[in-house]
């Protein structure tokens, strides 16, 4: 009786040290498992490193009412080069918080960065606040800039909505 608890003890071992550690591989994802022997497919990658810009989308809207009644009305979208909408250079952003652009004078500009979920919220030297939405993978950064305003002028209530997306590459 005892021979067969301990075949089946041994066996269990056996069985249970053979079994290899799943977890994320990839050495740039933020949940990196350095004792995982299977990659199970959850990495997760933050926006930390360097994003090379190589296209710039932009959505927007205009609605002009008069006394609630809308007179004009148009949807657009087209596409551009990071160049012209004057994005020049990498954007990086660092463990410390920091994010390192390039302005239109070619000089670095260093200003600071937070994350919560998937929003972007960067604080200039000036104390300017700028939010973006943001989906990011291993390779591939996009972050979504909105500016909505609303302006009477001449009795007509003018309302704009812009969606400005930077789509960028992992360097």
């Amino acid at each position: 009786m005892k021979k067969t608890i301990l075949i089946l003890f041994a066996c269990s071992l056996i069985f249970t040290a053979c079994k290899k550690e799943e977890g994320c591989m990839d050495a740039i994802a933020t949940n990196y498992n350095a004792d995982a022997e299977e990659d199970d497919g959850s990495c997760i990658f933050g926006i930390v490193g360097v994003w090379s810009p190589y296209e710039v989308s932009v959505v927007g809207s205009q609605t002009v009412t008069v006394l609630g009644q809308t007179i004009a009305s148009f949807d657009t979208s087209w596409t551009m080069t990071p160049a012209q909408a004057e994005i020049d250079g990498n954007i990086e952003f660092t463990n410390s918080g920091t994010v390192v652009t390039t302005n239109n004078d070619g000089e670095t500009e260093t200003d600071n960065y937070t994350t919560s979920g998937n929003t972007l919220t960067v604080t200039d030297d000036d104390g300017e606040i700028s939010n973006a939405t943001y989906t990011v993978t291993k390779t591939n950064l996009a972050f979504t800039i909105t500016d909505n305003q609303v302006e009477t002028v001449a009795g007509q209530t003018i309302t704009s909505n812009t969606d400005m997306t930077i789509h960028c590459t992992r360097q």
